[in-house]
């Protein structure tokens, strides 16, 4: 959870006056009624009579609680039964404060951002890889819209048309990746903290969506010393410190990633959830 911080006015330091309630013979707030709210509140925390902690914070100190929160939303997600029926809420409400506090601080930076700039870069991003729901000629985007393959294989081709565009004169080593560009691009942008099981999901993805998939495959048998004639389980002998490393072993765990890539788990998540119930099986005598 965050950090306590110093009590606040209870009313917004903006000068804005707290949203009224709505009878029950009044007509209901729209859905995201709230969201507006929840931004008066993180503006009236930044303000300059506001709340001394947040004035102290950054980009930087806040990615601790970030990463915290993210951690308590997925506890919640992973073993559900341990956790009261509202809690999934109030974490994620815990996680909404963490976007809502950095997109607050992009307002002081140059150039400014602000929460409407997070929340259209959402929009245009979903607008684009669901053509099928939002495109100008939606009804022919899919032959079967109810065909989650199908929706799943335009999201991947939306996304490698993006890469290719972003990727668009750049230059490429010579010999570096094949015809289409460098495969080291299916790398770029991988949170260097991002667990390795994600990191290699999200590889997979990338591969699988150019129609590269092999190729990623064969480059990492050559880094674990698999040839074609290395027995399934070994580590080819010429590769020095294959076996050291758990090359072969590395290797298997990437065969399992592709595949629950292609059933679009994430196995992160998956192991996860799997140890959170194993523990608490135990915990239970069963």
């Amino acid at each position: 959870m965050n950090e306590p911080t110093p009590p606040t006015r209870p009313e917004p330091s903006t000068g804005q006056q707290p949203a009224p309630e709505h009878s029950a013979q009044g007509s209901s707030p729209p859905r995201g009624a709230a969201l507006l709210r929840a931004v008066e509140v993180m503006d009236a925390l930044r303000a300059p009579t506001g709340d001394a902690w947040t004035h102290q914070q950054s980009h930087s100190s806040l990615a601790r609680y970030l990463l915290e929160e993210t951690h308590e939303v997925l506890e919640v997600i992973e073993d559900p039964a341990a956790h009261g029926p509202r809690a999934l809420p109030d974490e994620l409400g815990d996680l909404l404060f963490q976007i809502l506090f950095h997109a607050r601080l992009g307002q002081e930076q140059e150039p400014a951002w602000d929460v409407d700039d997070v929340a259209r870069a959402f929009i245009a991003k979903m607008e684009r890889r669901n053509p099928h729901v939002f495109g100008p000629e939606r009804e022919q985007a899919l032959a079967d819209p109810e065909d989650v393959e199908q929706i799943i294989a335009q999201w991947h081709a939306v996304k490698a048309a993006e890469r290719a565009r972003s990727d668009a004169g750049s230059v490429v080593d010579a010999g570096a990746g094949g015809g289409e560009g460098s495969g080291r691009t299916w790398f770029e942008s991988i949170p260097a903290r991002l667990p390795a099981l994600q990191t290699a999901a999200k590889a997979v993805h990338r591969a699988r969506s150019d129609g590269r998939l092999e190729e990623l495959l064969a480059a990492a048998d050559t880094a674990a010393g698999i040839s074609a004639d290395t027995p399934a389980g070994d580590a080819a002998v010429g590769d020095g410190d294959a076996a050291s490393w758990g090359g072969d072993l590395a290797r298997e765990l990437l065969t399992l990633v592709v595949a629950a890539e292609a059933r679009d788990v994430d196995p992160e998540s998956a192991l996860r959830a799997l140890l959170a119930r194993t523990e608490r099986s135990l915990a239970d005598g069963n």
